[in-house]
């Protein structure tokens, strides 16, 4: 898989996820960074967990201050469970 077919994958799941969880909210990629570190040469696992201490911290920020920008971390695998890509992903959220 091309690097950029991986950041056009990776870009917005994050904010589709805060979306999700908190509707009503104009929501976008504000910061995306990717360490490509393995070459993707087979289908690729894309794991993303939504910590409960990050949509604490969302929710505390938007009902304070109207507006948070969270920072999620997530990998892509190769089928072996090796690292392809790490993704840095901050999303903008406002109300």
């Amino acid at each position: 898989m091309f690097g950029g077919a991986i950041a056009a994958l990776a870009d917005p799941v994050p904010a589709l996820a805060c979306n999700r969880i908190f509707p009503g909210y104009s929501v976008w990629t504000r910061q995306l960074q990717i360490d490509f570190r393995r070459p993707g040469v087979a289908d690729l696992e894309l794991r993303f967990d939504f910590p409960p201490g990050i949509e604490m911290q969302i929710g505390e920020e938007l009902e304070r201050i109207g507006r948070s920008s969270p920072l999620f971390e997530f990998g892509l695998y190769l089928p072996g469970g090796e690292i392809c890509a790490w993704v840095q992903n901050r999303v903008a959220m406002r109300s």
